[in-house]
């Protein structure tokens, strides 16, 4: 019943209008039982009945009308005003008429009036007797009377049943309480119908563009329209959608050169060996290059394999990683020598600067691994005659390792997209060294200084070359 958004924010209205009426009827139910204010408007309206009443007996008396015609006219006021009228002989204190029929109180007393407290009658005048009357049967009465010299010792009191507390709130409480929870009812009708169109429209038309990117439509964006909290998510679908459209593209990429980095392999390994086995290949120097081929490619494709199982460990947070106080200069100082051969064959000058003493929290194999990715692809876009630089700095809690290289440079549409996974910055895929690379190494090290708590940036200009920094933070010896 209360599944869609309307229906809950509607009962929500409900419920709040409910609990506050009933808040208010109690307050003014309790009200009208310990004030006296609920006996006012009965008084007002006994004392202008008597005013009126005893004009018009004062008129009758004035022609001579006898005893009867006068009773007449006191039954007639009872019966019109539906009140109770008493004549009441002051000397004696008894009641001596009563319009009432079969239950008159002639004979009984009339006495001990119970004035109400902070109350005032405006148009009472002065000698006015009014208040509650506690018949001997145990009701209770409003009586008001206004003693008229003319009348001698007769003394007419108008009298009505004390209102209690459940009529007066009926009276004059109840139904301004139920045009009230009526109209806020309406009101909560039409504000929970705006309120949910503005939250419920854009949120189906981004239900519409989800499905729409399910089925493989990537170029759907929604309007960032509704409240603040539906513009966030608006805002932050279309970057989702984004995101994955460029994830998608760069996944196409990497099916794309993964396919030729594996299929260019395989077929030197199924070429060689069908030749081996075929005996094609005549004489040992022919042989010996057949198995470097083999061997070559299928390092290649190990190399490759590794990458994408290091990526998987690390998206799904499998890969170990012992943290612990390293010095990063010792790191540096085994990349350089693992990579020394390799830069002496293609005849680039890779330096170090790195003294000890830089020493950060993190997994010494990780951290090689990371400055190795960069070292190694540094060298492979360094043409012969340049210089890759390995250093380290030390500021604010932070030591950074560097690696620089006069490379062609990266350029700057690229910079932001050097870091995703299965990207690659050459389409054609005839990068430096063969095409060696599969567009994974700097995602990976991303990763990786990710899991060390650090960030990893790059700057570069093209035709001079690239900088990665490596900022992580620092430990104590």
């Amino acid at each position: 019943m209360f599944r869609t958004l309307r229906a809950r924010l509607l009962g929500s209205f409900v419920v709040v209008i409910l609990v506050g009426l009933l808040i208010v009827a109690v307050s003014l139910f309790g009200f009208a039982g310990v004030s006296n204010a609920r006996l006012l408007p009965s008084l007002e309206r006994l004392s202008a009945i008597s005013r009126t009443n005893q004009r018009e007996l004062l008129q009758l008396w004035g022609t001579g009308a006898g005893g009867a015609e006068l009773q007449g006219l006191l039954f007639n006021t009872s019966q019109q005003a539906d009140v109770r009228i008493l004549v009441v002989d002051t000397s004696a204190e008894e009641i001596v008429f009563d319009t009432a029929d079969g239950d008159d109180w002639v004979g009984d007393r009339l006495t001990n009036v119970e004035r109400p407290q902070n109350l005032v009658l405006p148009n009472a005048g002065r000698g006015s007797i009014f208040g509650t009357f506690v018949h001997t049967n145990g009701s209770r009465w409003l009586v008001f009377a206004e003693p008229e010299p003319t009348l001698g010792r007769a003394l007419i009191f108008y009298a009505q049943p004390e209102p209690t507390a459940g009529e007066f709130f009926n009276e004059y409480f109840l139904l301004p309480l139920i045009y009230a929870g009526t109209l806020a009812l309406l009101l909560a009708v039409v504000l929970a119908a705006i309120i949910t169109r503005s939250v419920t429209r854009p949120l189906n038309t981004m239900a519409g563009a989800a499905e729409a990117i399910a089925r493989g439509e990537y170029d759907q964006r929604v309007p960032q329209e509704g409240p603040d909290e539906v513009q966030r998510v608006a805002s932050s679908f279309n970057s989702m959608a984004a995101q994955v459209k460029t994830t998608q593209q760069a996944q196409r990429d990497f099916v794309a050169n993964v396919s030729h980095d594996l299929k260019t392999p395989l077929t030197a390994i199924t070429g060689w060996s069908q030749a081996l086995i075929d005996g094609a290949a005549e004489g040992a120097e022919e042989r010996l290059r057949a198995a470097e081929t083999i061997h070559d490619e299928a390092e290649r494709m190990a190399r490759l394999v590794n990458e994408l199982l290091d990526l998987a460990r690390l998206e799904s947070g499998q890969l170990q990683i012992t943290m612990r106080s390293v010095d990063l200069n010792v790191i540096l100082a085994d990349v350089h020598r693992g990579q020394l051969p390799r830069a002496r064959a293609k005849h680039i000058d890779l330096q170090l600067d790195a003294a000890t003493g830089k020493f950060v929290l993190g997994d010494p194999d990780r951290l090689a691994q990371i400055f190795t990715n960069l070292a190694d692809n540094a060298l492979a876009y360094t043409p012969p005659g340049g210089n890759v630089r390995l250093s380290t700095r030390a500021e604010d809690g932070w030591v950074e390792g560097i690696v620089t290289d006069t490379g062609p440079g990266i350029p700057a549409e690229e910079l932001s997209r050097v870091f995703e996974r299965f990207y690659r910055l050459e389409k054609s895929r005839a990068r430096g060294e063969g095409g060696r690379g599969s567009g994974l190494g700097l995602a990976i090290v991303n990763e990786l200084v990710a899991a060390h708590k650090g960030r990893i940036s790059v700057s570069s200009e093209v035709g001079r070359g690239t900088a990665f920094i490596v900022r992580l933070p620092a430990a104590d010896h």
